[in-house]
């Protein structure tokens, strides 16, 4: 049986990954760079393995993983519609996926710290998807300068 702090550190563990492929999945149609497509492509995939394990541990317990909501989703959506209006840079995107890796492991220390009691393997499911997101901001780095374009 999973107990409540248990449950918030898989379910943001869930959250995050699942972001991370929405994400993904909304800019990739805007990206020209086959550099950075191929790297958020296998971004993605590992985002979904990540989303499908704490979905397992989830289910086990015979509960359901806490999707994030509708409204949540849609605005998301908006804004990276909006953000890539007039710009589909590659480094302008690459910026973009950056800003939100930061927020899915900002989002996961605190769910961790919050709930210290939860079982360690769970923990640890969320500290390696953290180091994760971490390689990813290194890797999407590469493709960041001051004019926006791929170094």
């Amino acid at each position: 049986m999973l107990t409540n702090a248990d449950l918030a550190v898989l379910n943001e563990a869930y959250r995050s990954s699942r972001k991370g492929v929405e994400t993904i999945n909304t800019v990739i149609s805007k990206v020209y760079d086959d550099d950075l497509a191929l790297d958020l492509n296998r971004q993605a995939v590992h985002f979904l393995a990540f989303e499908n394990k704490a979905a397992e541990e989830i289910r086990k317990a015979s509960e359901r993983p806490e999707a994030a909501s509708a409204v949540g989703k849609a605005a998301a959506w908006t804004a990276l519609q909006a953000a890539t209006l007039m710009n589909t840079s590659t480094g302008h995107v690459a910026e973009l996926m950056i800003e939100g890796n930061a927020k899915g492991i900002t989002d996961l220390m605190k769910a961790v710290k919050k709930n210290q009691e939860a079982k360690r393997e769970y923990c640890e499911l969320a500290e390696e998807l953290m180091d994760f997101e971490e390689k990813n901001i290194e890797c999407l780095k590469n493709y960041l300068d001051e004019s926006g374009k791929k170094v």
